[in-house]
């Protein structure tokens, strides 16, 4: 049986995931799920798709799920007095907490009595006057976070770690199809276009949600070719890749450099070091177009190859202009 059909790609996550859900089925308890992905990855959909799978046979039906976005999450009391008394305590639920990694790290801790593994799957939280009962015959948690290094690891090691897959191009062209039925494409068009949605399934859906129907309906057409992509890579700016302006921009910089610091490019770019950190040369990087070198960041002979294709582009481009 298939409990993700509303979802493309990640075959092995689906797997393990099913396997959860085919004995949740016959034991009613869920191993603490504990989900990691990249941002847009698809982590609150596959929690979801999880959660309504999740028969309880004492109600009869599935458990209601509760999404607690954790960055909303101040203190140990607010938690307990807003979430747990209202919603959980003495309910079948499934609690699904998004970015956990915002979550306070008193909260977590607390956290830790609730989550213990034992035989009984049963654990008594007390706080102040109240002594409340968390049985995993009725409470299912789910995780997620793009940042596990940010949370406590006792907590981490109380859950099942699913680790998201990475997706191939034949997934983001699906995706990509999904989300704009009203247009068909030819495959290398498909293949191009997921090739600039930066590994990244909420990319997929946007770029044809936001690019390629507007464009559809704009010059009224229902088949983009590969001379309609052309047009949309060219009036949106869509580089090789998907790169941002701002990632081409720090390959510029190394362009003409051996090795350059962080604080050069911070000094020419005008992004603060932790930015580009944290922001800007992950992807470069991932795609082998720069690497960290001795004494700051260096451009790849595969990123000289990327820049020279953008200047033949960008001087063919002007030529026909």
């Amino acid at each position: 049986m298939s409990y993700f059909d509303e979802m493309i790609g990640q075959p092995k996550t689906k797997k393990v995931l099913g396997f959860y859900i085919d004995a949740f089925g016959a034991k009613e308890v869920l191993p603490h799920m504990f989900i990691v992905g990249q941002r847009g990855q698809g982590k609150t959909m596959l929690a979801t798709q999880v959660a309504k799978n999740l028969r309880s046979k004492t109600l009869g039906r599935v458990k209601p799920m509760l999404t607690i976005n954790c960055s909303t999450l101040k203190n140990v009391r607010q938690f307990i007095e807003d979430i747990v008394l209202n919603y959980v305590r003495d309910q079948h639920i499934t609690l699904f907490f998004d970015e956990i990694h915002e979550m306070p790290i008193p909260i977590q801790t607390c956290l830790l009595t609730v989550l213990n593994p034992n035989k009984h799957n049963f654990n008594t939280l007390r706080f102040e006057d109240y002594n409340i009962e968390f049985d995993f015959n009725k409470i299912s948690f789910i995780f997620a976070t793009t940042d596990p290094q940010k949370v406590i690891t006792p907590l981490k090691d109380r859950c099942k770690m699913i680790h998201m897959e990475e997706y191939a191009y034949s997934d983001l062209g699906q995706i990509v199809e999904a989300n704009s039925e009203e247009v068909t494409y030819c495959q290398e068009t498909l293949k191009e276009i997921a090739s600039v949605c930066r590994g990244n399934a909420r990319n997929a859906t946007l770029m044809a949600k936001d690019n390629i129907l507007q464009y559809s309906a704009s010059k009224g057409i229902s088949h983009i070719d590969m001379v309609a992509w052309v047009d949309i890579k060219e009036i949106l700016g869509i580089l090789p890749l998907g790169l941002e302006n701002t990632e081409l921009q720090i390959l510029r910089v190394l362009e003409s450099k051996d090795t350059c610091s962080l604080t050069n490019i911070s000094a020419v770019t005008g992004l603060s070091s932790n930015a580009i950190r944290a922001e800007f040369e992950l992807y470069p990087m991932r795609h082998g177009l720069m690497e960290v070198a001795q004494g700051g960041r260096r451009l790849t002979g595969k990123g000289r190859d990327y820049l020279l294709a953008i200047k033949k582009s960008e001087d063919a481009a002007n030529a026909s202009n």
